[in-house]
């Protein structure tokens, strides 16, 4: 946690006091030269006590000069390990921090700023996990921010008592407001540390990229980003509505938010007039032991997304694309060429009578055309269901996004990274999800793995800057043309190529099968 000191420049210090709207901070050496990073700068109150689940409130303001030298604690969240390992270091319910890398030495710098907001399926993750430090990339001159957000049943969990409560009458999307609020603080705050408010993107993976277009879907976004950054992630068909009259086109089958909250609450044994208190009087642990939060496919908890209120979230994300009702700021959106691996490396399919079984239960009367599609024997029957997984559930549904662009006026670009370094392929791993990640931020591992991963980190690196500072990643000898008619796509691999038609006849299955099933709901 940062503390206070007093006002006299610390001798740990390599810069001037920052002011912002909430005190002085004071920044540290980042580790590359030329970058200070300031670390756990609260963008909001504690969302503690009476101020769990509801929208987040200012920080309090502080005298003196506060060192940000440590990060802020992470959102309370189930423990994970291994390549589903979630938040490094301490957590907490007050976790409403951000942090940020400038290579800037004045005001005066009118960088570009990157905001990013981590992935974890909502539930898990943090913005000050190692993979995410933004000094490599800072130095190529940008401002980096991260933040932290409320998680599962800290971030999503809708009752009807909390609706009652609310001045909107709603509840479940105060993660999405914390990402508001973050950025809220950046156009306020940002000029301060060197970036240009006015050049703004926001960029994201898994999770992260489903906020990121659930915040270009939000009417309260507006104005807060002149770009968009989404990796490896939609929001998907099945959000929930607040209760039952809320407009959604789209929406999933099953309850509704707030009956989903009285069902958990109940399961804390939570019910009756008081039920807000006896649910604002439990622990985190308790909170979590008790409602068993889970962000992988095949568990047995709830999974914890945004939900369309009418307010946060009109209705569906997608079905606002499809209106033009998205912010109309340009975007990058793309997917990793072996998406599907982490999520069916977890289901217990090994033979071709299991897959096939699998197919025909996810897909009902489409299975045959589904396995006409992606055909398997007995001896490659993982690779063709991560391949199936990686386009019905990452690649068709990023173009649905993509296409949802022809409705406004800003441009579209889309990308599909297959690198698999040597390190990689010898793991098995392939070109798996998240794997873009470091290079994207340039992270320190990149360097090790050889010339070729070096030279496509800096292309992104610089591409992800170029964007935040133009509106088009094209530059420098790149030439990314906008997604249009002809769907041309960037391939990061090997080389960096333009291509087109990613998938094209197996993305049109996918979306005949889901039009289907829309058809069926109303």
């Amino acid at each position: 946690m940062a503390i206070l000191v007093a006002a006299l420049i610390s001798p740990r210090c390599l810069a001037a006091p920052v002011s912002t709207r909430s005190g002085l901070v004071e920044g540290v050496a980042s580790g590359v030269d030329g970058v200070t990073v300031y670390r756990g700068i609260p963008y909001a109150a504690p969302p503690v006590g009476n101020l769990r689940w509801r929208p987040p409130q200012p920080p309090a303001a502080w005298e003196g000069v506060r060192l940000c030298d440590q990060f802020g604690p992470s959102c309370p969240q189930p423990k994970m390990t291994g390549i589903y390992r979630g938040a490094d270091g301490p957590t907490d319910e007050d976790c409403l921090y951000l942090n940020i890398w400038t290579p800037a030495t004045s005001p005066d710098g009118r960088l570009p700023v990157l905001v990013w907001i981590h992935g974890g399926g909502l539930t898990i993750g943090s913005g000050s996990m190692r993979t995410y430090h933004g000094h490599n990339l800072a130095a190529r001159g940008a401002v980096v921010v991260t933040i932290n957000y409320r998680l599962g049943p800290f971030g999503f969990f809708p009752h009807p008592a909390l609706s009652a409560e609310s001045a909107h009458g709603v509840s479940g999307n105060y993660g999405l407001l914390d990402q508001v609020a973050a950025l809220r603080w950046v156009q306020g705050n940002i000029e301060a540390f060197g970036g240009d408010p006015r050049h703004v993107a926001i960029f994201g993976e898994s999770g992260g990229s489903q906020s990121v277009l659930c915040l270009m879907a939000s009417p309260l976004s507006a104005g807060l980003f002149r770009g968009a950054i989404a990796e490896s992630g939609t929001p998907g068909d099945g959000l929930r509505v607040l209760r039952d009259g809320t407009p959604a086109a789209g929406r999933g089958t099953g309850e509704s938010a707030e009956e989903m909250g009285v069902r958990l609450a109940g399961k804390l044994g939570c019910t009756g007039p008081d039920v807000l208190a006896q649910l604002r009087s439990k622990t985190a642990e308790e909170l979590l032991t008790g409602i068993n939060p889970d962000v992988l496919p095949g568990g047995r908890g709830d999974k914890f997304n945004p939900v369309i209120d009418g307010y946060v979230l009109a209705g569906d994300p997608l079905a606002a694309f499809a209106a033009g009702e998205q912010q109309d700021v340009p975007l990058i959106i793309g997917s990793n060429g072996d998406d599907g691996n982490v999520f069916t490396d977890r289901l217990p399919i090994r033979s071709l009578t299991g897959y096939r079984v699998a197919v025909r239960t996810l897909f009902g009367t489409s299975a045959d055309k589904v396995l006409e599609y992606f055909p398997a024997d007995e001896t490659n029957v993982r690779r063709v269901l991560t391949r199936l997984v990686t386009i019905s559930a990452f690649i068709a549904p990023a173009r649905r996004f993509a296409r949802g662009m022809a409705n406004v006026d800003a441009d579209v670009h889309v990308y599909h990274f297959t690198r698999v370094s040597p390190q990689a392929a010898e793991k098995g791993l392939g070109a798996i999800h998240g794997i873009e990640i470091p290079y994207v931020f340039g992270a320190d591992m990149i360097r090790a793995l050889g010339p070729t991963d070096q030279a496509l980190s800096d292309t992104m690196s610089e591409t992800w800057i170029r964007f935040a500072a133009t509106g088009d990643p094209s530059g420098d000898g790149l030439v990314w043309p906008p997604y249009d008619a002809g769907e041309q796509y960037i391939e990061f691999g090997d080389t960096v190529e333009v291509r087109s038609q990613l998938y094209s006849a197996e993305c049109d299955l996918f979306d005949d099968i889901r039009n289907a099933r829309l058809n069926e709901r109303q």
